[in-house]
C-alpha cells in the first residue's frame, strides 16, 4: 500500500506542476522575466513549488489519516505525531505566503527575514521544550551555553531557508538536491530506527520533488520560485531538529547531506562580502553558475551535483551515521575538498570581460 501512496504523491506533484504552469502562462501570473543576471532568456512561470508543497502535505495527510492502511503501527503515537506536524504547518504557512507574495512582486528583505525568524523560532522553541536527548538541555550545558545553542539553531534554520533559495539558480538543480537529501536522509533514518516512521515523513518531500522535476528539468517549463525553495529549506530545518530531538539523525549527518549547497552558498556569500558586492542583488557567481556557463548547459552542473552526492557525500554521511563520535571530523573531511573546488573555480567572483 505504501508503494501506491508513493506513486500517488509523484503523480499529484507532476499533474499540479503541469496545471499550474499552464494556468500561470495563460493568465500571465507569476512570470519570471529574465534580466542580465538571469540564467534563462525567456519569461517562465515561477512559484511552481506550490505543487511540491501541496503534494507533500497531501502525502502527510493520507499517511496520518489512513495510518491503519499504510502504517497501522503508528496508532500508539498518533496524537504526538499529529502535534509535531501541526508545528510544521504553523512554521511553514507564513513562509509559503511570503514566498508567494515575493514571487508575484518583490518583498522587502526585512519583512522576509522577520517571517523567517518567526518560523525558525517556532521550530526551535518546540523542539527545545520537548527535547529529551540533551541537544538543548540546560542541565547538560550552562544556561548561557544553552541559550547560545538555541540562538545558533535559529540562525542555522534561517540560513538554510535562504541558502536553498540562493541555490535555486538553474534548471533542475534545487529539485535534484531535494530528492537526494530526502532519499538519503530517509535511508539513514530507516537504518537507525525502522520502528520510527520519520523516514517516511522525510521521504515524502523527495517523492513530491520527483513529480515537480518532470517539469523543472532542463529545459525547465516552470521554476519552484521562493515559494518552493525557501519552504523546502524550512522543511529541512524542521526535520534536522526533529530527527535530532528523537536521536534518529545527527545534525552533522544532515550538514553532510546538504554540504554542496551549504558550502557553495556560504563561501560565495563570504567572497561577495569581502569584495564589497551587493549581497542582496541577484548574481551568477555561484559554483554551479560557473560550471553551467562554461559547459553552456545546466545538464553538466546537475550531473556533477549527482556524482559528488552519490560517490562522495552519501558514503561519508553513512560513515558519520555509524561513527557518531567522529561526526565533526567526517564533516570537515567532506567540506574541505568542496571548499578547495570553489576557490579554484572562483566562486563569488565576477567574470572579467
Amino acid at each position: 500500500m505504501l508503494l501506491i501512496l508513493f506513486f500517488i504523491t509523484i503523480a499529484i506533484s507532476f499533474i499540479c506542476s503541469y496545471s499550474i504552469e499552464k494556468l500561470f502562462v495563460k493568465y500571465s501570473l507569476f512570470l519570471d522575466v529574465p534580466t542580465k543576471r538571469s540564467s534563462h532568456d525567456m519569461p517562465k512561470p515561477t512559484a511552481g513549488g506550490i505543487s511540491i508543497l501541496l503534494s507533500y502535505l497531501i502525502y502527510i495527510f493520507l499517511l496520518l489519516s489512513f495510518n491503519h492502511i499504510f502504517i497501522p503501527e503508528l496508532d500508539a503515537n498518533q496524537e504526538e505525531t499529529n502535534q509535531v506536524f501541526y508545528i510544521l504547518l504553523i512554521s511553514l504557512v507564513p513562509i509559503i505566503i511570503i514566498g508567494l507574495v515575493d514571487d508575484l512582486k518583490k518583498v522587502n528583505i526585512s519583512l522576509r527575514l522577520l517571517v523567517q525568524l518567526f518560523s525558525a523560532t517556532i521550530i526551535i522553541y518546540y523542539f527545545y521544550i520537548r527535547s529529551d536527548n540533551n541537544i538543548f538541555d540546560v542541565n547538560t550545558y550552562s544556561q548561557q551555553a544553552s541559550f547560545m545553542i538555541v540562538v545558533l539553531s535559529i540562525i542555522l534554520s534561517m540560513w538554510l531557508m535562504n541558502l536553498y533559495n540562493f541555490m535555486d539558480g538553474i534548471d533542475g538543480y534545487a529539485s535534484i538536491q531535494c530528492i537526494f537529501v530526502s532519499l538519503s536522509a530517509s535511508i539513514l533514518a530507516y537504518i537507525n530506527s525502522s520502528d520510527d516512521f520519520m523516514y517516511l515523513y522525510i521521504l515524502g518531500l523527495g517523492l513530491a520533488s520527483i513529480g515537480f522535476l518532470g517539469r523543472n528539468i532542463y529545459p525547465a517549463k516552470i521554476f519552484m520560485g521562493d515559494t518552493g525553495s525557501v519552504s523546502i529549506g524550512c522543511i529541512f530545518a524542521f526535520f534536522i531538529f526533529y530527527s535530532a530531538s528523537e536521536s534518529i539523525l545527527s545534525i552533522y549527518t544532515w550538514l553532510i547531506l546538504l554540504s554542496l549547497f551549504v558550502v557553495d552558498s556560504s563561501y560565495t556569500l563570504f567572497v561577495r562580502i569581502v569584495t564589497k558586492k551587493n549581497i542582496a542583488e541577484a548574481h551568477l557567481t555561484h559554483a554551479f553558475h560557473k560550471v553551467a556557463r562554461k559547459s553552456n548547459s545546466p545538464i553538466i552542473a546537475n550531473k556533477i551535483l549527482m556524482y559528488i552526492n552519490i560517490f562522495w557525500v552519501f558514503p561519508l554521511a553513512a560513515v558519520s551515521n555509524i561513527y557518531i563520535n567522529y561526526n565533526f571530523i567526517v564533516t570537515i573531511i567532506v567540506y574541505l575538498p568542496l571548499l578547495f573546488f570553489l576557490i579554484n573555480i572562483g566562486a563569488g567572483l565576477e567574470e572579467e570581460h
